[in-house]
């Protein structure tokens, strides 16, 4: 998965704001932490809450990697760079029989209320998609205002990979959901039934 920007400056506070807001419309639970306590303190809630026992992780950089492992304490955590070179249905027995799905957003954006991945194998793509539960972390300065300005950003991110390194992007919108016959909406019916986005704000 993507590692942070590096990027310093915060999203205006109409931006953050717009963020949560669309991310509510989409039935995403969304939460600002502002240092390592607060994030761990919101992870462990989050698990505990959900019943989580067993928990996959991808792509979570190092600066954050202290929060989010003392969140796990008490649960089966499986970390995804761990299972590269196992055979794949091995692989995927685990991310498959996971509870919770713990993942790293290269980017937000406000106007549409995604969350932007970029993963470099399957393993950490399915780590988002399979489990009940997904939790995706990303940093306040990584929030963009709409879709145009996020477009650049897959652009940039697809053009440096090397041949041998393609990433899988995928723009997620909320919980799993989709129509009936009847033109209902209905949520949870594959995939996460419940998603989490902690924006971490730390100074």
């Amino acid at each position: 998965m993507q590692r942070p920007s590096g990027a310093a400056a915060r999203p205006s506070g109409d931006v953050l704001q717009k963020f949560l807001s669309s991310l509510k419309d989409l039935h995403v639970v969304a939460s600002v932490v502002r240092d390592e306590a607060e994030t761990g303190d919101a992870l462990r809630g989050i698990l505990a809450k959900a019943g989580a026992r067993s928990v996959v992780v991808a792509g979570i950089p190092k600066r954050y990697l202290g929060a989010v492992k003392a969140s796990l304490a008490g649960t089966d955590a499986t970390f995804v760079e761990d299972l590269r070179g196992r055979p794949t249905d091995e692989a995927v027995k685990v991310l498959a029989s996971a509870d919770a799905g713990v993942t790293w957003a290269a980017n937000g954006v406000a106007l549409e209320g995604a969350l932007l991945e970029i993963a470099y194998d399957d393993s950490a793509r399915l780590a988002s998609a399979l489990p009940i539960v997904h939790v995706a972390l990303l940093e306040s300065s990584s929030i963009l205002p709409n879709l145009a300005e996020a477009l650049p950003v897959v652009g940039k991110a697809v053009g440096d990979a090397p041949p041998d390194r393609r990433p899988v992007v995928t723009f997620i919108s909320g919980p799993s959901k989709t129509g009936d016959i009847e033109m209902r909406l209905l949520y949870g019916v594959h995939g996460p039934h419940t998603v989490h986005a902690l924006v971490l704000d730390w100074s």
